[in-house]
This record gives C-alpha cells, structure tokens and sequence, in this order.
C-alpha cells in the first residue's frame, strides 16, 4: 500500500527529528509556529508512515488559500523559507505518491516543493511536476579566523577596513525591542525603493526571536554610524549550519560599505558558535551574488517543482505570473 500522511504531534516530530542527521532549521517544529505567526497561514505537520504504522519521515506542508484555491507546498513561496520537502529516508516516488493522495483527499488545488539539493528531477517530472533548479552559496568556515580572512576577496577585505575606518560599529542585539523598530523601518525603505511591499512584518521578526533567540539559535546584527542604524542582519542556525535570512541597508550610507562590516562580524561569531557550513540563501540576483561569493562561497543548486492538480490552478498560476505584485498588495491588506 505504500507511505501515507498523517498528523504528528511535536513530541514525535521533535524525537524523530533528533535521531536524524539530516534536515535543517526549515523542518524544525518552532519554524512552523513562525510561519503561522508571521505569515498567517496554515503548517500541516505530517509524519509519512508505512504499512504496519511506523514513522519513516515528516513533512512541514504550508497552507494558504488564494480566493478560491487552496495552495500548500513544503516550503510554500512568500513564506521566507528556501527548502524543505519530506525529512528522512523515504524514496521520492513514495512520496510523491503519498502527497498526490493527500493532495486529493484535501482538495489542493496547486502544490510546491523545494529541496535540498538536485535529485530526482525525473521522478518529479514524471509525476507532473515542472521543475527548476535554483542557486544558492555556501560558505565552509574554517576554525581559523585566519583561514577565514584569506579566503575573502581583496574587494571585500578592502570594503570590510573601509567601514572600520569610517567609523562603523556593528553590535549584536540583546532584547526585541533594540532592534525591531529600526530594522523594520530599513526594510520598509529597501522594498519602497523598489515599489514593492516589505515581504517581512512585525510579527514575524517578533515570532523569530521568541521562537530562536533563548535557545542561542538566532544573531541579530546592526550597523551603527554616527548614532545611527544604517544596516543590519538576521542570522539563525540549525546545529552547526547558519543561514543569511534577511539583510537591509541605508543606501544613503553606502560609501561607508556597513554590509560587508556585517558578514565578517557574523562570520567571526559563526567561528566562536561552532557552525561550520553558512547557507546565505539565494544567489539568483545577480548584484546579490556578487556580493556573497565575495566572501569566498560557493554555488550549490537546489530543485524548486510545481504541480498544478487542477485547471483552476493552472489558470491561477498563469495570472499571478502577470500580476503578482498587485496579488501580494491585496493579500498583504486582506
């Protein structure tokens, strides 16, 4: 009869969790409360059983609806999470079987995955999925700050003593409320450059820190100049790998270059933290990339596939790559 999908309560995610080597912060139990807080939509938490009812593997399944549609993926787009799709050692056929079934039990109009790594690009395919291969960087860092130093680009050795210089301090916040407000307003005024709404809110920043920071799981940094917050990130990690979630800046202030200042002080306190693998997420804008392979990483690819179960979907689909844009106003608002 094959896998099925079912509820899990968190104790049995959270053990199973724990005796696997793989996944990554996107499969924890708190990334799913995020996801629900900052986002308003809905994690199925799903275990894959077999036959005689054992837990081989989970699924953190997001949804939402969409006027009439109801779409779920794992990770689901617009909900800051690059990667997820099943946890454990489960063969991809299997589970696509599962989630088609599921997908049909619970009405799904439009379904997404987004996986670690390229594999089973032609399994997908064959079970309806289009498919794409998107890039992200990773960094390895080494135990030597040395080490880590010589591995920069000269440009960005060179930008890094420029912000010292200059005066740029960068400082770790310790409570909510020293960074929240500022680090929002840099991003309402990165995304209005852009004529586009800010991706992230209060809420989810907030949902972040109370869900990451008392485990020593999440790094707010800010850039300081001339009394001011000119730059900041947030960086939180899963064991020993750390991932570049979010990034905002001044534009006004970037001839004292505090993004690069940034990186290196994460960077040093990734070291002292004992992570050993930084995933800055995403490298598909290519001024953005630029700037992350300065720090010496490297391309890995990743699988994003669609599936529309459905006509509806497959119309849907086709408008939102029009009209996108006014869809995430309207949605924002609504």
């Amino acid at each position: 009869m094959g896998l099925k999908l079912k509820s899990i309560e968190r104790e049995a995610w959270q053990d199973f969790q724990k005796e696997t080597p793989f996944g990554s912060l996107f499969h924890r139990w708190e990334w799913q409360d995020i996801l629900e807080i900052g986002f308003g939509v809905k994690v199925n938490r799903l275990g894959l059983f077999d036959d005689e009812g054992v837990l081989k593997g989970l699924l953190p399944l997001v949804e939402r609806k969409m006027s009439l549609l109801k779409l779920a993926g794992s990770p689901l787009s617009g909900a800051a999470t690059p990667h997820s799709g099943p946890l454990g050692p489960v063969p991809l056929d299997e589970f696509l079987f599962a989630l088609e079934v599921y997908g049909a039990e619970k009405h799904i109009d439009y379904l997404e995955l987004g996986l670690p790594e390229v594999r089973g690009k032609e399994v997908l395919e064959q079970n309806g999925y289009t498919v794409e291969e998107l890039i992200t960087l990773d960094l390895p860092i080494p135990q030597e700050e040395e080490v880590l130093w010589s591995g920069l680009e000269v440009r960005c050795r060179n930008a890094i003593r420029k912000a010292e210089k200059s005066g740029v301090k960068v400082i770790e916040a310790q409570a909510l409320e020293e960074w929240l407000e500022p680090y929002y307003q840099l991003s309402c005024g990165v995304y209005k450059r852009q004529e586009k709404e800010p991706p992230f809110s209060k809420e989810y920043f907030s949902a972040l820190w109370q869900n990451l920071y008392s485990k020593g799981d999440l790094v707010v940094l800010l850039a300081q100049y001339e009394g001011k917050t000119i730059a900041g990130g947030i960086f939180p990690r899963d064991r020993n790998v750390g991932y570049y979630l979010d990034g905002v800046s001044d534009r006004e202030y970037n001839k004292v270059v505090p993004n690069n200042l940034v990186q290196w002080e994460y960077l040093k306190r990734a070291q002292a933290m004992g992570i050993t693998l930084y995933d800055m997420v995403g490298a598909n804008i290519p001024s953005i990339a630029k700037f992350k392979k300065s720090f010496g990483s490297q391309e890995r690819n990743y699988v994003y596939a669609y599936r529309n179960r459905t006509l509806a979907a497959r119309v849907g689909r086709s408008v939102y790559a029009k009209h996108g844009e006014t869809i995430k106003k309207f949605l924002k608002r609504s």
